[in-house]
């Protein structure tokens, strides 16, 4: 039997506007902040409380879109909790100072009795409205995806048709990008450690104090392992009938080449004059742009993505509830967001 939804009033649209504005005021406030000049830059309570509200916007405005039971409690309890969050950051840690600096006092203070105004309105009305109760009473889907679009079970052209693909493809490019930022401050502590050969520059903000900031090269990377990498590596156990040490093998060199293609590529465009990396120094580096030892660093990388991590991956998220993948995504991509007008965006 087909569920006919209950239609959404002009009133709970409204509730759904009144959310894309705070992600609206978001990602202004991340664009107001520069990063790079600010001296002393920490991810401080004001961080804290924009990614809270930017994760929990997207995830009730899928909510309300999807009439989901819990709906009203949830928004209700995020908006004060941000509200708190921002009386205590405005008025106790002295916060938005950049923002006071570049629209003047008058027009925060402007934004910020209209953010409380429309806060108060919202919860009010999900409070008393017994159209809420009417409307949200859809029991989202607990059950688990299964295998039934398992790689095993389709191939990447019926996959690809899907929402759980895409859905789970942006996460991991999500997750990946601040993995792989974190993944090169460990090597360039093994470089310190003196396990790999190279330099790396300790006062580069961006790596060390910026912890957050998404390298999204990486996320990328991951993308085209689920894209391209992982089903070549299907094709190859299909080519050697399941032989695993000869598509290893094969799937090792076709990584290897990919992934210092991408290198490569990325060098002669974004570094051409060294100022992101210099290998002329290393052994075995071509232009300056690639190396050996790098290649190889990211081919055994890769390939323990392609063949372990994407592949547990994959069967985690397939063994999860499909509505908490679905909230799962809204809220990382409201935090991506944000972190991305943060560090890309320059006003």
């Amino acid at each position: 039997m087909i569920r006919v939804h209950q239609p959404l009033s002009i009133k709970l649209r409204l509730v759904q506007v009144y959310y894309a504005l705070i992600i609206l005021i978001g990602l202004s406030y991340a664009a107001l902040i520069n990063p790079k000049t600010d001296l002393g830059f920490v991810y401080d309570l004001s961080m804290v409380r924009a990614i809270v509200q930017m994760s929990t916007s997207a995830q009730a405005i899928w909510m309300i879109q999807r009439r989901a039971k819990g709906t009203p409690l949830f928004c209700m309890v995020t908006t004060i909790i941000c509200a708190v969050l921002s009386f205590i950051d405005i008025f106790f840690m002295h916060a938005n100072a950049p923002v006071f600096v570049a629209i003047g006092i008058d027009g925060s203070a402007a934004i910020v009795t209209i953010e409380y105004l429309l806060a108060a309105l919202v919860v009010t009305y999900l409070w008393k409205s017994t159209e809420a109760k009417r409307v949200f009473t859809v029991d989202l889907n607990d059950e688990p995806e299964g295998p039934g679009n398992s790689w095993d079970a389709a191939g990447l052209r019926k996959r690809i048709r899907t929402w759980p693909f895409w859905r789970d493809l942006t996460i991991y490019l999500i997750v990946f990008s601040f993995l792989g930022h974190w993944a090169e401050m460990l090597f360039c502590r093994l470089i310190v450690a003196g396990v790999f050969m190279g330099g790396y520059d300790p006062t580069n903000a961006m790596l060390w104090d910026q912890w957050l900031f998404p390298f999204s090269a990486e996320g990328t990377a991951l993308a085209m392992v689920v894209l391209f990498l992982f089903p070549l590596k299907q094709r190859l156990l299909r080519y050697f009938k399941g032989d695993v040490l000869r598509a290893l093998l094969c799937s090792f060199l076709a990584n290897a080449a990919i992934c210092t293609l991408i290198d490569f590529l990325t060098g002669i465009t974004c570094n051409q004059h060294y100022e992101l990396w210099d290998y002329r120094d290393m052994p075995f580096n071509f232009m300056g742009q690639v190396c050996l030892q790098n290649s190889l660093v990211y081919s055994l990388a890769a390939t323990l993505i392609v063949w372990v991590v994407y592949p547990l991956m994959d069967r985690g998220l397939r063994k999860l509830p499909r509505s908490f993948v679905d909230a799962l995504f809204f809220n990382l991509l409201g935090f991506y967001a944000f972190e991305a007008a943060l560090h890309f965006i320059v006003i």
